[in-house]
Parts: structure tokens; sequence; C-alpha cells
């Protein structure tokens, strides 16, 4: 049985790797091949015979694009660019577009695109580009700003650095920031959970072994610190490590030498070490699970990083932070968050830090029914923080809703217009009584 032309080109085209669709002179999609389909969310028969602006985002089509100049310009001219497309389920996506002329007779235009889906590529190159330039960390607290200027100092020399936080303070985001500021930038930064892998396998991860070292060990495998090489290693979660493994981290920092498990060859690393914990290290120090010559070692630059609860005039930025990380990812946009969920945010304690807040955050986005926030938005645990009459202690509870002009004139009159004092005395935050001279037209 003979087989058309047509058929072998089509055959060919589904298996491709990218999507590829053909639209004509009419911008209407004629053809829509498999990986157009898993890509885009859409099959075929929904989409043939539709616009090409089904699958783009209208934001960047005004009769214009470069799709629109492929059909208008012929076949000398090829477009390649990037934009932005929707998905069925109205998930924003990044595309590599490439666009040529396919056809022009009498029988009309036909253009065809192959695109490739690169959000994850374009989402890492912004992350990078953020975290070189404090983009990721957000603050303008006094600690934060600290903070930051240490980063900055630091960064160009290759001293250890032992950053200490609770979880979710961004631990990491401070390694990447070190990293990518200093010398070391276009080298590998190797990153370690130090508590994702069993003991029995830490070692093998951190130094690597030798073929036959012991069962399963089928070949030579290099370890993170020989992978670090020439840039930088972060070792997380660094308090929970064996005795065994702290003696070989100590002579890691001491003589720059690793050995691999089953072997006893000496190999020089040239890296840098950035090492963090959520734990209280002196008080493990002083119960003997940390071994006191490894934290004087690891503990050469110590970086503090302040829970959430202790720089509360930063919530509302990174707020802001996160509702611009999610329009850029989802075709529903969110404007802003209004005061009564704000004032919520700002009177939590946040014992999840900075990853709760983005939890938070995300969820709000997702159950928000406009394009502003609104308390009812948040999780159900703040909405009942709220309805508390006082305050427990540990833990900020609303007390706007007794806060009145003549309270909060009185309390500034007191502290002579100081209002840092003035929240103090009323025990709310600032920005709360900031918000509350707004409301009642006082001067700031």
């Amino acid at each position: 049985m003979n087989t058309r032309p047509a058929d072998n080109i089509e055959s060919i085209i589904n298996l491709l790797k990218e999507a590829v669709f053909v639209y004509d002179e009419n911008l209407e999609i004629r053809y829509f091949n498999e990986a157009a389909e898993r890509i885009t969310g859409y099959r075929r028969e929904e989409v043939l015979g539709r616009k090409c602006i089904t699958i783009l985002d209208q934001s960047v089509c005004l009769n214009n694009c470069e799709l629109c100049l492929t059909v208008k310009k012929g076949i000398n001219y090829e477009a390649h660019f990037t934009s932005s497309f929707l998905r069925k389920d109205g998930a924003k996506r990044m595309g590599e577009f490439q666009a040529g002329l396919l056809q022009r007779n009498e029988e009309g235009t036909r253009v065809v695109v192959a695109l490739n889906d690169v959000t994850e590529i374009s989402q890492l190159r912004q992350e990078l580009k953020e975290v070189h330039s404090f983009g990721n960390m957000i603050g303008k607290s006094r600690v934060m700003k600290e903070l930051f200027e240490t980063i900055q100092n630091v960064a160009f020399y290759d001293s250890t650095v032992f950053i200490q936080g609770e979880s979710g303070t961004g631990k990491e985001l401070v390694a990447r920031a070190l990293h990518y500021a200093s010398p070391r930038a276009g080298k590998n930064l190797i990153k370690v959970n130090c508590t994702a892998f069993a003991d029995t396998l830490l070692e093998s991860e951190l130094f690597g072994h030798a073929k036959g070292a012991f069962t399963g060990a089928l070949r030579d495998r290099i370890g993170r610190f020989e992978e670090a090489h020439g840039g930088t290693i972060f070792l997380d979660e660094i308090g929970d490590l064996t005795p065994t493994i702290q003696v070989k981290l100590l002579r890691v920092l001491q003589e720059k030498e690793v050995e691999r498990v089953g072997e006893n060859v000496t190999r020089q690393v040239d890296i840098r070490i950035i090492a963090a914990t959520n734990k209280d290290i002196l008080e493990e120090v002083k119960t003997g699970r940390f071994r006191e010559d490894l934290y004087y070692r690891l503990n050469v630059i110590p970086l503090h990083l302040p829970p959430l609860r202790e720089r509360r005039e930063d919530i509302p930025y990174l707020v802001q932070h996160f509702i611009k990380r999610w329009n850029a990812q989802h075709v529903k946009p969110i404007e802003d968050i209004a005061d009564d969920a704000l004032g919520l945010l700002l009177d939590h304690n946040w014992p999840g830090n900075i990853r709760e807040l983005e939890n938070v955050v995300e969820h709000a986005c997702v159950k928000c029914s406009g394009s502003r926030i609104h308390s009812v938005d948040l999780p159900a645990f703040l909405q009942s923080e709220s309805a508390l009459p006082g305050r427990k202690k540990g833990n900020p509870v609303r007390r706007r809703n007794w806060l009145n002009r003549e309270l909060v004139t009185e309390a500034l009159a007191r502290a002579e217009g100081n209002q840092s004092r003035a929240a103090r005395e009323l025990g709310v935050h600032r920005i709360t009584l900031w918000r509350k001279m707004k409301e009642f037209g006082i001067p700031a």
C-alpha cells in the first residue's frame, strides 16, 4: 500500500519533542502535533480551525506580533522570539518560538511554528539574577540591611561561613547570594542537605567511593566535595552529622583534601565551604553531640538569620514579592493585598518563617475571587487568631479593633511624634499604627 508524502511528514513531526503547529493566512491553526497537545494541554480537535491566539497570551498579540509578521513578510522572514503562552488549565508558561513560511501559493499560506517550553530555564535565569542582586532576599529592616552588607563584604573571600537560623528563614538563599557574589560564581554551587541521606550513604555522597567499596558500589564515583572543585559547597543541617563524618569534615576544612570511601588516595579540592544549621550548635557542643574543634573551624564568619517575627516590617515587602512571583506564573492576576488581610499577617507569630508566609500567600492567591487579597482569602487559622480577645504570650493578636482616633493621637503625643515608640505603647506593629493614622487622617 502506498503512503502519501504528507502522511510521512506528519508521522515524522509527531516524533518531535517540540510542539509544532501550522496556521494559515487567517492565523487559523491547521495542524497540531502530539507534543503540542502535551505542552499546551489542548487536544488537537479543540484548536484546529481556531486562531493562534487560543494558546498565546493576549497581552502579546496585537495583530502585529512575530507570528503575524511571518504571514505578512513572506518567505524571507523567519521569527525567533520568546513569549508567554497559556495552557488549557490557565497556567502561564514561557515559550521559545521559531516560525517560518512553509507554503505560499494558490492554495493559500501556511506558516509552521516550533514551540519549546522554557519556563523552568527562564525562572532559573531570573532567580540567579535576583539572588546576585539580593532580589530574592527581601527586606528593608535594619537587620536585613546589615545582613546584605555583611554578605557583600565577605563574599569575595574564601573564609568558611556558618549560617544559623530557624527553619524557613532563608539560609540557602544566603549561601547562593554568597556564591554568586564571589569570584567563584562561574563554578559549581553544590548543595547537600545532610539530613536527606541515611548515615551509611552520606559519607559516600560527600566523599565519593571506589568500585567495590561496599555492596552496590559497581563503579568509582566522585563525591560532592570533588564535584564542587573550584566552586562552593553548601552543607545544610550540618548539626545532624555523625561523629565519623564530623572527623572527616574537619580534615577537609584543615587540609582541603578528601579520600573516597574504600580508597586511601588523597585528593586535593579547591572549595569554599558554607555550612548551616537550625540547631543551637553551642548547646550541641556542650552535650558532646558536635565536636568543639569542628565548630571553631566552621565558625570563621558567623551569620545569624533572624526569624520573621523579629522583622515584621519586612512582611509587606515579602508579600508583594510573592504576589509578583504568582503573577509571573499564573494567568489570574493579583494586584495587591487589603489592609484587613495584611493586618492578620503582621500579627501572626510565623513559626515557619518565610516559607510559611510564602505558602499562606499562595493559598490566598488561589482562593481569591477578585484581584485583591482579603482576610477571608487567608487560611482559617489566621482568621481564628483575629477573633481572640487578647494577647497571648509569644503570640501577638489583633488589637487594632480597639484603636480609635483619640487613643492614637494621645499615644503619638506622649511619644512626641515617634511612631515606633507610640506603636510599642499601644502594643501594635508600627505599620498597623501607620495604617490607622492614614485611616483617621492623622498627618505622619
